[in-house]
């Protein structure tokens, strides 16, 4: 996160300019803005932050309440489930199918394509 001295804007991405002093060709001078009012007089906010919902800490820790610690947890576990079940999918299985048969033989068939030319026996 970085912030602007100047307009005292928080902003996640910074404005890039090049200054080109007259040339045509680089080097530039690459200068890093605020994306509000183009002042350089920016600075990386280091402050830690909740790793669940974001708001600042006071102190150095990962999380800023236990709710937090425990809805984080219970999202990255849903999360896991849902990788899982997304790589032993039956459809996941096809599709790495069709996309080993495009390689192999250097075609671009669809999903469709491909199973109705195996059903029919021309694979």
């Amino acid at each position: 996160m970085y912030r602007c001295l100047d307009c005292k804007g928080e902003f996640s991405f910074v404005k890039i300019d090049f200054e080109r002093h007259g040339l045509d060709t680089p080097p530039f001078e690459r200068r890093s803005l605020c994306p509000y009012c183009e002042s350089d007089n920016i600075i990386y906010d280091t402050e830690p932050h909740c790793r669940y919902c974001g708001s600042r800490l006071r102190e150095k820790k990962d999380y800023c309440s236990a709710h937090c610690r425990r809805r984080d947890y219970i999202c990255r576990q849903m999360d896991e489930k849902r990788r899982k079940y997304l790589a032993d999918s039956p459809l996941t299985a096809a599709i790495k199918e069709v996309e080993s048969y495009n390689k192999e033989h250097g075609t671009r068939l669809t999903y469709g394509q491909y199973f109705a030319l195996k059903d029919g026996g021309y694979i």
